[in-house]
Order: structure tokens, then sequence, then C-alpha cells
């Protein structure tokens, strides 16, 4: 955490450089598939909006629709304040590339993210390798029922399976390979 904070406060130092020079300067390989630099964008506005005030007009944010995402993910917070600016939690929104994601997985990551900021918050101490990601119910689906692998097996060899075939379908194809094909029976 110590080597994280110090990259973030030389990012924060360096914050006013143009992102094209910052490209520029690091030359990453380019493919149109993805950003240059990153896919995944973490937003932290933790200040409060300032008060415009001018005689005879009312001034308030619009929400302006559905805007189009420039990474893969882009997470936002935001912290909210009470009327008389003292913090009131934290708000988040998360936009996607739709031909990537569908709104079902983003809604699934945006769950995981905030329970693993709940579990941070409630053990500040804890390593991060043991914050609980999948709720348990994904838990068990992952470790039980995706890995239930008990099937009844039958009392025979890969050679009697294969005799039971030809006995069942001899005229079927069993094997192609370029212009040859066999049958069960051959």
């Amino acid at each position: 955490l110590e080597r994280l904070r110090e990259i973030g406060f030389g990012a924060l130092a360096h914050q006013d450089v143009p992102f094209e020079r910052l490209v520029e300067e690091l030359s990453p390989a380019r493919s149109l598939a993805r950003h240059a630099l990153f896919q995944v964008m973490l937003t932290v506005n933790n200040t409060a909006t300032p008060a415009l005030e001018l005689p005879g007009l009312s001034i308030g944010a619009e929400p302006i629709g559905p805007v189009a995402a420039r990474f893969d993910l882009n997470f936002d917070l935001s912290e909210a304040f009470d009327a008389e600016g003292r913090p009131a939690g934290v708000l988040g929104w998360l936009r996607y590339a739709t031909d990537l994601f569908d709104r079902v997985t983003v809604e699934v990551l945006a769950e995981r993210f905030v329970r693993v900021l709940g579990a941070l918050v409630a053990a500040p101490d804890a390593p991060v390798g043991r914050v609980p990601v999948l709720s348990e119910a994904e838990r068990q689906r992952v470790l039980a029922e995706w890995n239930d692998t008990a099937r009844e097996v039958p009392d025979v060899t890969l050679p009697g399976l294969f005799e039971a075939q030809v006995r069942r379908t001899p005229d079927a194809v069993a094997l192609v390979f370029g212009e040859t094909s066999l049958s069960y029976g051959e």
C-alpha cells in the first residue's frame, strides 16, 4: 500500500501532462481493439461541487443521458455531501463498453466491487487477498456445483464401449479422414 501511495502521489504531481503526450512518451504497442494504456479506469471525485450563485438564476446539474464508454470499464466514484457540506457517503457509476459486456455481467461486477469495499471498510487491517469477492451463493456454485463430477460410470473398458456402439449402429460414420470415411461396422 505504501508503494501504491507513492505511485499515486507521483502521478498527481504530473496530472497536468496531456494524455496524448503521455501516450507518445510511453509509446505502448498500439491496437485498435483496446485503449492505448489501460482498459479499466477508476475515477474518484472527493471534492464538493462548488456552489455558483448568480442573482436571478437558478443553477443546477442536469442529466445528459447515456454517454459512450471511452474504456472497457470505468468506475466513477463521487463523494456525496449533505446540505451543510459534510461527507454523506459515496455515489458510484459504472460505464462499460456494450460490445464487451452485457448489463447483467456489469451489475455482478458492481455487486462484487461494493462487497470488496464493504469488507475493506469493516476490516481495514485484513489482507486484501482474504477479502471475499464472490457471494456465498457464487462461491458454492464455483466450488461445489461446477465441480460436481460424480457420475455413474459403467464397469466396461473402452474397447467394450466401442463394440457396443458397433452393435447398435454398424452403418453410422465412425471416422473421417480427408476423403475417406469408415463406418462402425468397417
